[in-house]
């Protein structure tokens, strides 16, 4: 990383559909030099993927949680904890059911939880169906503490002026 590829990437976490010949022209570099930087902070991990910043209101989903949950102790489940084990297969029942929330993101904390998941709902009685319902399914849950948004100030990307070598 140096200060062209920090360059690039306040530009496109601004607009990540940025034509390359429209970044190159606002940085002042060539086009083909901003298409091989690019490619290589894809190909070495540093971008991830280009994604779309949605209105989440705008297709109903109005409600946004933060569910802390506390697991109980394991051993590794095929080298991972049970911790993560518990995230992605909540993460994948979620996708995979009609009135249930879905994960938004899922993190292993420190503290008194040991997982924090955001979740987006449609309604309180999808939310609740899933706090009450289906968390119980899992028998390492032991124990939840949930919190609602009222508003939400910030939320997205890291801010371009933080993007610096």
């Amino acid at each position: 990383m140096d200060e062209l590829d920090s360059r690039i990437l306040r530009e496109l976490s601004k607009d990540g559909r940025i034509p390359v010949k429209v970044l190159a022209e606002r940085i002042g570099v060539p086009r083909t030099t901003v298409a091989l930087r690019m490619r290589k902070l894809v190909d070495s991990g540093v971008i991830k993927g280009f994604y779309a910043e949605i209105d989440y209101k705008k297709l109903d989903y109005t409600i946004t949680s933060f569910v802390l949950i506390q697991v109980k102790r394991g051993k590794p489940i095929q080298g991972k904890s049970n911790q993560e084990v518990l995230a992605e297969n909540l993460v994948k029942e979620l996708s995979k059911r009609d009135g249930l929330p879905w994960i938004e993101e899922a993190h292993i904390v420190t503290g008194d939880f040991d997982l924090l998941l955001k979740v987006r709902a449609k309604s309180m009685e999808e939310l609740t169906k899933f706090l009450i319902a289906e968390l119980a399914k899992y028998p390492d849950v032991e124990r939840t503490h949930t919190m609602i948004v009222l508003e939400t100030p910030h939320e997205g990307r890291i801010p371009p002026e933080k993007l610096k070598v």
